[in-house]
Parts: structure tokens; C-alpha cells; sequence
């Protein structure tokens, strides 16, 4: 396992398409083209491959709000759940190169867990919406891929609400047929990047 946060876990992510930007990679366009997002994820990747460092991302403040509070959210899910959670680290995909993720725990034997504190207009529409919201759900089928899991519970804390309204929880259990479609999409994402790198390196 490589500690999230740690100089090691940077570099190990370093060029891969890891579980929290797979939702990029699956992005198109109505007319079938690849979304911005898409394209912009491969140049990223291209760049941290073709360089001796990662990419930086800023940080918001809404996203260190999140960072902050990850541990009250994950005591939270503990205490109702009755679950316990260990400690999960960077985890390459067993057949994949160059892919993985990087669960936010691990629960019993058999699932992992992702956390989100998100802003609570945003906390309190997924609790109205009572589902896992889709734009996660390729991020936590990486996560199942990468552990060999068969569930992952999402999480969603906003300790600025009432007591009884902090925590939302729902279990997403990936068919064969989404793990095999986001296989799929990751192997040719990886493929296109691969073919980048190739040429611009012949063209150098």
C-alpha cells in the first residue's frame, strides 16, 4: 500500500489514469467527439509522462473543506454502518498498466468506501435524489477493479446540517457489464495516450 499524500504516492500516479479522473476519460461529446475534458486529461497525463513530475491541481477551498472533515465523515459512517474501515492506499489495476486508484477505505472483506463533504446545497440534493450520483460511479468501479471488491458504499458528510441530516450513505454493487465497460474505455484511453507519447517522441 502507498500513503495517500505521501511523495511516493504522487509518483506512483504519475501519467496514469487513476479512479477520480475516469469519469473524464468516459466523457464525449452529443456528435460522438471526445469531450474537452477528455482531451485535456491526455495532455495532462502526456505531459506528467514525458516529465519527472506531476501535474498540479489547485486546490479549492470547498476541496480542503472536504480534505478537513474526511475523518468525521468516515467516524460517521462507522458509527451507523457498524463497519469498521481501514486504511487504503494507491492500488494499480492487476491486468491494466498504467491505471488504478485510491479508495478512501476499506470496508470488511469485501467493499471499499468513497467519501465525499461536499457543499450542502450539493449534500442536500443527493440526499433528495436518495441514489449513488452517476458522476461517481466510474470513479468507485475503478475502486472495486483495482481491490477486487464486489461494493462500494458512497458517502456524502456535511456536518453543517442538523445531526440527523449529515450523513447520507448508499451502496453501489457494479454489474459485470459496467466493470467491463469501464475496462473498456480505460483500456482505449490509455491506448490513444500510448499513441501520443509515440508520436510525440518521433517527432522530437
Amino acid at each position: 500500500m502507498i500513503e495517500p499524500g505521501t511523495a511516493a504516492w504522487i509518483m506512483s500516479r504519475k501519467g496514469c489514469l487513476t479512479g477520480s479522473r475516469m469519469a473524464a476519460a468516459m466523457s464525449y461529446r452529443k456528435d460522438g467527439k471526445e469531450s474537452a475534458e477528455r482531451a485535456k486529461l491526455k495532455i495532462e497525463l502526456l505531459a506528467e509522462r514525458l516529465s519527472d513530475i506531476a501535474v498540479d491541481h489547485y486546490v479549492t477551498p470547498a476541496m480542503q473543506w472536504g480534505l478537513d472533515h474526511e475523518a468525521a465523515a468516515i467516524a460517521a459512517y462507522e458509527a451507523i454502518s457498524g463497519n469498521l474501515v481501514s486504511k487504503a492506499g494507491y492500488m494499480p489495476h492487476p491486468r491494466i498498466e498504467h491505471m488504478g486508484a485510491t479508495p478512501d477505505g476499506l470496508v470488511d472483506h469485501d467493499g471499499v468506501l468513497e467519501v465525499k463533504c461536499p457543499t450542502t446545497p450539493t449534500h442536500i440534493g443527493w440526499r433528495l435524489a436518495g441514489v449513488v450520483p452517476p458522476e461517481y460511479k466510474p470513479q468507485m468501479i475503478v475502486e472495486c477493479l483495482v481491490t477486487r471488491r464486489r461494493f462500494a458504499d458512497f458517502v456524502s458528510y456535511d456536518p453543517r446540517m442538523p445531526e440527523k441530516g449529515r450523513l447520507f450513505v448508499r451502496r453501489y454493487e457494479p454489474t459485470p457489464q459496467e466493470f467491463a465497460e469501464v475496462e473498456s474505455a480505460a483500456v482505449k484511453f490509455l491506448a490513444e495516450l500510448d499513441a501520443m507519447f509515440d508520436a510525440f517522441v518521433s517527432a522530437a
